[in-house]
């Protein structure tokens, strides 16, 4: 019976699907990193940079 159900599938329309996915995936991490404040910004920046690991974006906090 799943053999039936698998046999009837059409798979045409699984890349078109996957490339909506990928691109909605991609323009919410851009839309995310667009609305960091600039704090957040310089905070990323520094982090290879410094031995103590902080939170970017709650700052010396711990």
């Amino acid at each position: 019976m799943l053999k039936d159900v698998i046999s009837q599938l059409d798979y045409s329309h699984f890349d078109q699907i996957a490339v909506v996915m990928f691109a909605i995936s991609f323009l919410a991490i851009i839309w995310g990193a667009l609305r960091l404040r600039p704090e957040a910004v310089e905070r990323f920046s520094s982090i290879p940079i410094h031995d103590h690991v902080v939170d970017p974006r709650k700052g010396d906090q711990e």
